[in-house]
């Protein structure tokens, strides 16, 4: 083949994958969900195919197991959740709209705290008190819920309203099962590198997702659940938002799901009271926190190690990026960089040096 022959072909072969890839956008996210909980049942899709000796009764039967325990319930609750997040967002604007920040800062003044600390305070409770203390915290109190609403309104969309998104990752989910292999293997042969280098590259992304499906995100569900029973018990209303916050919160280092349990203690301390208070300390402390130092250590560190800084960045621009889906492309978009880096480095850097 000619040169003008191969850049004919490639720009041609380029063209149709762009083309291709368009045509997947609006599904590129029950798509990606089919690819992640690919990774996350492979043990379950093993189990089944060496007893049952069929692949694709086996890929049929996870599907089904992942539709009933994982698909149905995170629906409810989705559905449950988008209902008191409506009711919650019209409460706090109602609440901002009609409560005078005078009244407010009086009501700081009374809490046993503050009380002997006033004059210290009486800067920032003087600027509580101006309009434009107020426009800026609608502002940012609309912003907030805006993009939690979006993001919620979306994911409830994907899971409960959107039949045909939960076909297509259902659909994704089994071929993916069953033809993965081959189709990883395909991968493999068009990448023009060292066999080394493919399998240094298809590792690192798989150990990424595997890191964050089991660490990350099993520590967030079993925060999630502690959150909502330490929420309940300390009498904090629309606790199951608040669980979902905690769910989101676990993802983003380095507090995890201290950004929310931490504040509610805050404001239970101030608003209902001492035991209250402490009923949400010890609770979170002990079993919401405790999650993130047990479960994530555990699988972390058979995983990938990623220097902090840019694990932020990764997580968090992912998350505003891309959405929920964007907590596993950000880390692994930032840990595929690095070993085509390293790579880089030792092919080409190193052979220019000697």
């Amino acid at each position: 083949m000619s040169k003008l022959s191969f850049s004919i072909y490639i720009i041609l072969f380029l063209l149709l994958l762009f083309s291709f890839l368009y045509i997947l956008l609006p599904f590129s996210d029950p798509i990606l969900w089919g690819i992640v909980l690919s990774i996350a049942v492979q043990p379950l899709y093993k189990f089944f195919k060496k007893r049952l000796k069929n692949e694709s009764i086996a890929a049929l039967i996870v599907v089904v197991i992942v539709f009933v325990t994982l698909v149905i319930p995170v629906s409810i609750i989705a559905l449950v959740a988008a209902q008191q997040f409506i009711l919650f967002s019209v409460k706090v604007i109602n609440f901002i709209q009609t409560h005078k920040i005078e009244d407010i800062v009086l009501s700081i003044k009374q809490i046993p705290f503050f009380r002997d600390k006033v004059e210290e305070l009486s800067p920032l409770l003087n600027y509580l008190q101006t309009p434009e203390f107020k426009q800026t915290l609608l502002g940012i109190v609309n912003k907030v819920l805006t993009f939690i609403g979006n993001n919620l309104r979306n994911y409830v969309y994907i899971v409960t309203n959107g039949f045909f998104n939960i076909f297509v990752l259902l659909l994704t989910l089994f071929f993916i099962l069953r033809d993965g292999k081959i189709l990883l293997r395909e991968i493999r042969n068009l990448t023009p590198l060292k066999d080394e280098d493919k399998d240094a590259i298809f590792e690192t992304m798989y150990k990424t997702v595997l890191a964050v499906i089991y660490g990350t995100a099993g520590t967030a569900v079993a925060q999630s659940v502690m959150g909502f029973i330490g929420y309940t018990l300390a009498g904090i209303e629309f606790a199951l938002i608040w669980s979902i916050l905690t769910f989101f919160a676990a993802f983003i280092p380095p507090f995890g799901a201290a950004f929310v349990w931490v504040p509610l203690d805050i404001y239970l301390f101030a608003t209902k009271g001492v035991k209250e208070g402490f009923i949400l300390l010890i609770w979170g402390t002990l079993f919401i926190s405790t999650m993130d130092n047990i479960v994530r250590p555990l699988v972390m560190q058979q995983g990938i190690k990623l220097p902090y800084i840019a694990l932020f960045f990764s997580t968090i621009g992912g998350l505003i990026q891309f959405g929920f889906i964007g907590v596993f492309l950000g880390p692994l978009i930032l840990s595929t960089l690095i070993v085509v880096v390293d790579i880089y480095e030792k092919r080409v850097i190193n052979r220019l040096g000697t």
